[in-house]
């Protein structure tokens, strides 16, 4: 089958997979305890709310039944943008999202990732759109991006002809898929080689980094590639803002300190895992009530962290 012709097909075959409106949930009118401030996610014209809830960490919920909880609270709160990938939990987290997302698909920015790190190639990724599309019950997906990029070679892999990101970008072509980006957690010239690459014309929307106050200060991707996608106009959509919980763990800095830190430098949002409703609404409250750092605040909190400073903090850079 035509490229083309595939992903015609693909777009009937997700269509058909969602359950129609009505029932017990049907269409919902969100609910807002209090709105959260917004930010356009780079160059694509869409407003988001500035804290975003993690895939991985839904997957983490224990139940289906807990996860609806854990996005229900989420929609409550102010949260629009929903984070995934076809990789979590062998595909649960994306499934466990769908069906507690039902009604709500038009009112909310839905996002998820392919990852096949042998191969990078496009038939690879196809195959995970059609999969992710299913489990998601959607038709389309908002960001759809090229997951956890790991080397100069992985990136060219991706990028070549017949590479994951030939099919990325056909999609959006297509429609299936309304923007495109990349990830990468490991090293700061890993996702500046993607940016090579776009420079020479394979354009991406966003790209979605660490960032937190220990990267400031080791393989740091705010200082590397931060610059470089402000000044293209991407969208910086930041994860692993409390180095995956061990900068609170260690009592080197608070939730509060790191989101507000994160949230002080030029990102469009903060995707941050959530596996309880409480953890929600402490993180939208911290959002509703964010006030800008100083330059000179920014200073003091990496300043007072420096002699903390430890790669294992950041394992996935590793």
């Amino acid at each position: 089958m035509h490229r083309r012709d595939f992903l015609t097909s693909l777009a009937g075959l997700a269509a058909g997979s969602i359950a129609p409106p009505g029932g017990a949930r049907g269409d919902r009118r969100l609910f807002l305890q209090g709105a959260l401030p917004a930010r356009t996610l780079g160059q694509t014209g869409i407003e988001i709310p500035i804290l975003g809830l993690g895939g991985f960490h839904l997957g983490q919920a224990g139940s289906e039944a807990a996860a609806a909880r854990v996005v229900e609270t989420a929609l409550e709160e102010g949260i629009r943008f929903f984070d995934n990938a076809e990789s979590y939990q062998s595909g649960t987290a994306e499934r466990w999202m769908g069906v507690a997302l039902k009604g709500v698909r038009e009112q909310i920015v839905l996002m998820t990732k392919t990852f096949d790190l042998q191969t990078r190639s496009a038939d690879g990724a196809r195959r995970h759109l059609e999969g992710s599309l299913e489990r998601l019950r959607t038709d389309y997906l908002d960001v759809w991006q090229l997951h956890s990029v790991r080397s100069v070679d992985d990136v060219d892999r991706a990028f070549r002809p017949a590479g994951a990101m030939e099919c990325i970008l056909e999609a959006q072509r297509e429609g299936v898929v309304r923007h495109v980006g990349v990830t990468g957690h490991t090293d700061p010239a890993v996702n500046l080689r993607a940016l090579h690459h776009f420079d020479r014309g394979s354009r991406f929307d966003v790209m979605q980094m660490p960032v937190n106050p220990m990267d400031y200060h080791q393989q740091s991707f705010q200082r590397a590639v931060l610059p470089a996608l402000v000044e293209r106009g991407i969208g910086v959509i930041a994860m692993k803002t409390s180095a995956q919980a061990r900068l609170v763990q260690d009592r080197i800095c608070t939730i509060e300190e790191c989101l507000r830190y994160v949230w002080s430098l030029p990102v469009s949002v903060a995707v941050v895992g959530m596996e309880r409703p409480e953890l929600v609404r402490h993180n939208a409250r911290l959002a509703r009530e964010f006030t800008q750092m100083t330059d000179e605040a920014l200073t003091a909190l990496r300043e007072r962290i420096r002699p903390e400073v430890d790669l294992g903090l950041e394992w996935y850079k590793e």
